[in-house]
């Protein structure tokens, strides 16, 4: 989305500069006149568009999630016998959390919160409803098993223990061959 937007602002600055230079005559041809304008109107519902966009997503500095989950900060470590992740989920009610082992490699951290920040100052009300949903996918360094994991949320933290999944040690099978 970003390099949308990125890209979006590069052809609008590209196409601004081209018409914004005043050493450009075009009344010489009505047709670049024409095109001149239709530009500089394509340029004002651009800019709109943008700026209904940026709207829409929340603003990460505020603390509110978005879709992707991607400000759900993790930390993965591992050792012999299990995977350790912690995940930072700021101001989270652990009703609203859902952790799912998936084919034994893959961790999905998903929930959704609803918050009110009231800012009250002498003459000023402010008051702001944010939520929000988020999901993050993990692809775990190893394999876990689902028998005996854990999972503890404490102040805005949530730790998760992943027992490793154990290779099996079969002994060889000899085939015949016919």
């Amino acid at each position: 989305m970003a390099k949308l937007i990125v890209a979006l602002m590069m052809v609008l600055a590209f196409c601004g500069g081209i018409f914004a230079d005043e050493t450009q005559t075009v009344s010489d041809d009505p047709d670049l006149s024409q095109l001149r304008h239709k530009v500089v109107k394509i340029k004002r519902e651009m800019d709109q568009f943008i700026k209904e966009i940026m709207e829409t997503y929340p603003d990460q500095r505020n603390g509110t999630f978005l879709e992707t989950g991607q400000e759900v900060r993790v930390d993965i470590s591992e050792n012999d016998k299990e995977i350790l992740v912690r995940a930072d989920l700021p101001g989270m009610d652990k009703d609203k959390i859902e952790v799912t082992l998936e084919n034994h490699n893959r961790l999905k951290i998903s929930g959704s919160r609803d918050m009110m920040k009231q800012e009250i100052a002498p003459g000023v009300v402010r008051k702001e409803r944010m939520q929000g949903r988020f999901e993050r996918i993990l692809d775990l360094p190893g394999e876990g098993t689902s028998d005996g994991i854990k999972a503890n949320y404490k102040n805005g933290v949530l730790d998760i223990v992943i027992p490793k999944r154990q290779k099996s040690k079969e002994a060889p099978v000899k085939i015949a061959v016919q």
